[in-house]
């Protein structure tokens, strides 16, 4: 499902960076014309309305409202494109002062939830909101460690790749920098550890894939293991911020709204 996403979620940036461009090269509308306005209009309702996630996920009588993973797509859809709608609506120009103070707002809210978002990910089992606990990736990390280096027997330098892997993922030796610097620069690491284990893996054939996938499936899981820890304590830290620059929005939202129809 995921990969469904990211795979057509690029063809689809394509086309809105092109309408982008368009319309910021254009004259097509202002932001108090009818385009403009109502663009602006259903950009702001769509940033209103993924609140309700916050209410389904809180409140008592709202759990049975459905599954939050559903909740949860709807609140990062109208995240992303309530802000889209909004950039639109100016047409990609500033024109006063309140303007800008209500759409920096919304890019620092909508930057927020992006990584509020990554986090999430990092620590939970999948959009369930069932949250992982560091004593159960510990148990998957070993029990998929001694499964996958028994089908890797025959393959003693594939072994190695991984162990190296491991030892930069989880040593606790390491200095201050290293520590903090790592968590984020672990996919690359996994990447490139993925590529040359899959150089050394037979090729084309059944056994070939699920040799492939038992990599791919161990090198990430000692990816979330290592990184769980800091992303815990980040999404905490994002839960108390992000709730003020919600609030912020909503203030120099209602004032920009105010302010245009006053003058």
């Amino acid at each position: 499902m995921s990969k469904l996403i990211w795979f057509l979620s690029f063809p689809l940036f394509v086309v809105i960076s092109w309408l982008g461009w368009v319309v910021a090269h254009g004259n097509f509308y202002k932001p108090g014309d009818d385009i403009g306005y109502n663009l602006g209009l259903v950009g702001s309702l769509m940033m209103l309305v993924l609140l309700t996630y916050t209410l389904r996920k809180s409140l008592k009588f709202a759990r049975n409202w459905g599954q939050l993973k559903y909740w949860f797509y709807f609140h990062m859809t109208c995240g992303i494109f309530g802000p889209i709608l909004v950039i639109f609506h100016s047409g990609f120009h500033l024109h006063s002062v309140n303007a800008t103070v209500a759409f920096s707002s919304m890019v620092i809210v909508a930057s927020s939830g992006l990584i509020g978002r990554y986090a999430y990910v990092r620590i939970h089992k999948g959009m369930s909101g069932s949250k992982h606990s560091l004593n159960e990736l510990r148990q998957e990390f070993y029990d998929s460690q001694n499964v996958i280096f028994l089908e890797l027997k025959s393959y003693p330098e594939v072994i190695e790749i991984l162990e190296r892997f491991n030892h930069y993922a989880l040593e606790k030796n390491y200095g201050l920098l290293v520590k903090t610097v790592r968590p984020f620069v672990l996919p690359v690491y996994r990447q490139m550890a993925r590529y040359r284990a899959k150089k050394l893996l037979p090729s084309k054939s059944i056994e070939a894939r699920r040799l492939n996938l038992f990599v791919e499936d161990y090198l990430y899981g000692t990816e979330r293991f290592s990184q769980f820890k800091i992303f815990e304590q980040i999404f905490s830290l994002w839960h108390v911020v992000h709730i003020p620059l919600v609030y912020l929005l909503a203030a120099t939202a209602i004032w920009h709204v105010i302010a245009v129809h006053m003058y």
